[in-house]
């Protein structure tokens, strides 16, 4: 697979080349090292001009990657603009790729709070009643968030639920509030969860559990130490990275936050600095093994780097 001179345009958002490669007949559906098509990296990253050239040249709109849609990309992304071009060619505002996950666009902009997404999705039809992985409804979600508005958007849509006593608006945000055992209730189980599904392989699923988790409690560095290790078991080393270093900033001289940032900068193959991390993790706990043999690795790799021919 690997990057294709469509996918690299479409990453500098380069209208001009996309355009170019468009007209040559580049293809729409190949899929890039992440599981990417390049529908998928245009509603990440891309202009919404590339959005609509993709569409235009044949793209499917609702194409599955291991995150989703396109739709899920863009909404994860917090770009409105492109769900609304992606909703206007008829996505599918309540697609749920994964049964066991639950991550629909609408729970994506209700977890990020993103407002003008949610409106969008709620007037395209999105069901507010798919719960996520931990049961909760997108509005126990938006009202934990203490998003009154994106409550106020959510109320009309969504079917009662039998424990909220007092079905309004004030209501529900006062009993998620007020519900700090079931919390914790649900910390358990979400930890349980996410244990299971990376047991089982399924390091995507376990990562947008441990999402999920860390609206319960955003503090907990062990949750995004975690999440750091299923992107690096899925080969996605960036958000491996901005975990790890995340990690390091909520838990400051913890070894494990170092150990994972190092990994990362491997997969990243930035010997130089995963060397550097490697060492702060010595610095930490000097006799950690794994440590040792991170840095171990870091010295043969960059050694090989800088022999190789062209390099200084």
């Amino acid at each position: 697979m690997g990057e294709t001179p469509l996918t690299v345009a479409i990453g500098r958002q380069n209208v001009d080349l996309v355009r170019y490669f468009l007209d040559q007949g580049a293809a729409t559906i190949k899929l890039n090292d992440s599981g990417s098509t390049p529908l998928h990296l245009a509603a990440a990253e891309g202009s919404c001009e590339i959005v609509e050239f993709l569409l235009s040249s044949g793209a499917y709109v609702d194409a599955i990657h291991l995150g989703g849609t396109a739709l899920h990309s863009a909404a994860r992304n917090g770009r409105d603009d492109i769900v609304k071009i992606l909703l206007e060619h008829h996505a599918d505002a309540g697609a749920d790729v994964d049964g066991n996950c639950k991550e629909t666009p609408l729970i994506i902009a209700a977890i990020s709070a993103s407002t003008e997404i949610l409106k969008c999705l709620v007037l395209a039809g999105a069901d507010a009643n798919v719960p996520d992985s931990l049961g909760r409804a997108p509005i126990e979600i938006a009202a934990r968030s203490g998003r009154r508005e994106d409550v106020e958007i959510l109320f009309p849509v969504t079917s009662c639920i039998p424990n909220v006593r007092d079905w309004s608006v004030d209501g529900i945000i006062r009993h998620v509030k007020s519900a700090r055992p079931a919390k914790k209730a649900m910390l358990t189980s979400a930890k349980s969860k996410a244990h299971e599904a990376f047991k089982n392989g399924n390091y995507y699923l376990a990562a947008r559990i441990y999402k999920e988790a860390m609206t319960l409690d955003p503090g907990n560095a062990t949750l995004l130490s975690n999440r750091s290790l299923c992107w690096l078991r899925l080969g996605d080393a960036k958000n491996a990275l901005n975990d790890a270093q995340a990690c390091s900033m909520m838990r400051p001289g913890w070894p494990k936050a170092s150990y994972r940032e190092g990994t990362a900068l491997m997969l990243l193959k930035d010997y130089e600095k995963a060397c550097g991390a490697f060492l702060d993790g010595l610095k930490l706990e000097p006799r950690n093994v794994e440590m040792e043999d991170g840095l171990r690795q870091a010295l043969e790799s960059l050694k090989i780097y800088r022999s190789s021919p062209g390099q200084d």
